[in-house]
């Protein structure tokens, strides 16, 4: 197996395990005696689920973001770089 099947054969799980606790925490919810502890357990379920759909999309979109971070964490770096010349430049000026 390569890994870019073993990532979507992951990822695809993850979002497909969070749908399925997403629906298992609203099934929680359709109990004609209500009790707490069902909808304290059927909210983190759902909280749960979509935790793990949310991973499993970023897993499996995670080279695209990481260049997409990186480049935009680049082009940040060199702006502050360039401010910081123009203020040295510019203190070198008022100087003379």
């Amino acid at each position: 197996m390569t890994t870019t099947t073993k990532t979507k054969i992951i990822s695809f799980s993850l979002i497909i395990s969070g749908i399925m606790m997403v629906q298992t925490g609203f099934a929680t919810f359709d109990d004609d005696e209500p009790r707490v502890g069902l909808y304290i357990g059927g909210i983190f379920t759902i909280i749960g689920g979509v935790f793990l759909t949310v991973g499993g999309i970023i897993f499996l979109n995670f080279n695209g973001l990481k260049k997409k971070i990186l480049s935009t964490a680049g082009k940040v770096a060199d702006a502050v770089e360039e401010e910081r010349n123009k203020e040295k430049q510019t203190e070198a000026d008022t100087d003379n």
